[in-house]
């Protein structure tokens, strides 16, 4: 007996299924063509278009060379533009288009003006993510001089396109004084704006100003300054890794929620206030990474300045504390931040990313100092809206005293997770070898941290022990160096 299967998927609406296309990229959904006589009409009617330039790489390909870049690069431009000319003259609309292509001299011209043409007919939302053929390891500030020309003469030829501009994401270009103000001001609807491995010309601030920037990030970037002048819509920031004495100065924010901010410290760069960091900003999420160095961080005592900075503040992760550090200063956080909810702190030395070598480090000016001393102004101080402490690289021989702290100021402390150090393939042997982790590794011993924790204190809270490997969901996420992106 023949058993005949229903297409149940098959037997679903137009909207339905053209709603499952529209999440695919272009070459998924055009595959999906073959499928049955019905689906041949789908591909045409989608109202979001993903293409992606790594999507024609070769599935058992590691690596791309310039030949095979410079290929697909142009395979991707002529399906580009064979889609886009079937569209003009179809009557279903399209909504956005997600596009994703290396820099390329006449390749990216072609996108800008195939773009530009269907705009015409079209009203839709432009996401462009430019790549640049040599990875940031690879580029040199010529290469990113170059870069940085090539990308100005595809902007400069293609304003429509541009225009129409929601999504940004650049790498590896060298910037002129006027040429991100620039950008900004073309790309009137920009609401994303990513600049990976960029730089700038020495002793130029770079201006940020615009009326829709929702969200900036700004990684590993070599900018003297950067000046958010206004941004009435900025509720997404990230700032990662800066090598200037002032970096980072706060116009205009009102709107800012979560930011995220990490710095390699060096023994010549001062200590920040975060009450003068932030300026008028007043974040609710909150995400300060030290990269296993220096904390960069000065603790401050609660003023005026301060608590209008951390007011609003209900979460604060402290992410890659070198370990070792005397955790006192983090209570600076606590006193000022009435509202907090959630303290998060990872303790790491994570060897695979940091440099070792003493020579290195004393020649790259890399502090073998990196704690801070700071003794709490209030004594008595008490925090009532913490309710969950997270500890990742607990240690048992001296962390004990600093969670039992934490247990007597939280009165509505609820929870207390203590995990293990992270778990790194690369520098475990490292670890096994030099640095071992004094973290309970049976009952018994976890029976005994209870005592030493709980002793003589009065609080409700619970702790926990979790394994590493079923760490929730809620937690990894919010463990994460890019939050929300």
């Amino acid at each position: 007996m023949q058993i005949v299967r229903e297409d149940w998927i098959g037997r679903l609406p137009d909207d339905i299924l053209v709603n499952i296309l529209d999440r695919l990229n272009v070459l998924e959904a055009a595959r999906t063509s073959v499928l049955a006589r019905r689906w041949r009409r789908l591909p045409p009617m989608l109202s979001r278009l993903t293409i992606d330039v790594r999507d024609f790489v070769a599935k058992s390909a590691t690596t791309c060379h310039e030949e095979e870049i410079a290929r697909n690069n142009a395979t991707m431009v002529e399906v580009t533009k064979s889609i886009l000319a079937r569209r003009v003259s179809n009557p279903n609309s399209i909504s956005s288009m997600c596009m994703t292509f290396f820099l390329r001299d006449d390749d990216c011209i072609s996108i800008g003006h195939s773009v530009e043409h269907i705009m015409a007919i079209h009203d839709i939302d432009i996401e462009f993510t430019v790549l640049t053929d040599k990875d940031a390891t690879h580029c040199n500030l010529d290469s990113m001089i170059d870069y940085g020309r090539l990308f100005m003469l595809f902007f400069d030829a293609s304003p429509i396109a541009f225009g129409g501009v929601t999504r940004l994401c650049l790498e590896n270009l060298n910037f002129g004084e006027l040429d991100i103000p620039n950008i900004l001001n073309t790309c009137k609807g920009l609401k994303h704006l990513s600049l990976s491995h960029c730089c700038s010309a020495r002793e130029a601030i770079v201006q940020v100003e615009h009326s829709q920037l929702s969200e900036l990030l700004i990684v590993n970037c070599r900018f003297e300054k950067v000046k958010l002048n206004s941004l009435p819509k900025l509720t997404w920031m990230m700032f990662w890794c800066w090598k200037s004495q002032d970096p980072l100065l706060l116009g205009h924010v009102p709107l800012l929620e979560t930011v995220s901010i990490t710095n390699h410290c060096l023994s010549w760069q001062k200590l920040v206030e975060l009450s003068k960091f932030f300026g008028g900003a007043s974040p609710r999420y909150l995400w300060l990474g030290f990269e296993c160095e220096k904390i960069w961080v000065q603790p401050e005592s609660v003023t005026e300045r301060l608590a209008f900075v951390f007011r609003r503040l209900t979460f604060v992760h402290l992410d890659k504390i070198p370990e070792g550090c005397d955790l006192t200063w983090t209570f600076f956080v606590l006193e000022a931040a009435p509202n907090l909810k959630e303290l998060y702190l990872t303790v790491w030395d994570h060897l695979c990313i940091m440099r070792t070598n003493k020579e290195e480090r004393s020649a790259l000016s890399y502090s073998e100092k990196k704690g801070v001393e700071w003794k709490s102004a209030a004594s008595d101080f008490q925090q009532h809206s913490l309710a969950t402490l997270v500890i990742f690289g607990f240690q048992s021989d001296c962390m004990v005293r600093y969670v039992r702290r934490v247990m007597e100021v939280a009165v509505n402390l609820k929870d207390v997770f203590l995990y293990h150090r992270l778990n790194c393939k690369l520098c475990r042997h490292s670890y096994d070898l030099n640095r071992p982790l004094k973290y309970p590794s049976n009952e018994e011993e976890k029976s005994t941290v209870l005592k030493k924790l709980t002793g003589r204190i009065n609080s409700s809270a619970t702790i926990h022990f979790p394994v590493l490997n079923m760490i929730s969901a809620d937690q990894a996420a919010k463990r994460a160096i890019v939050p929300l992106l």
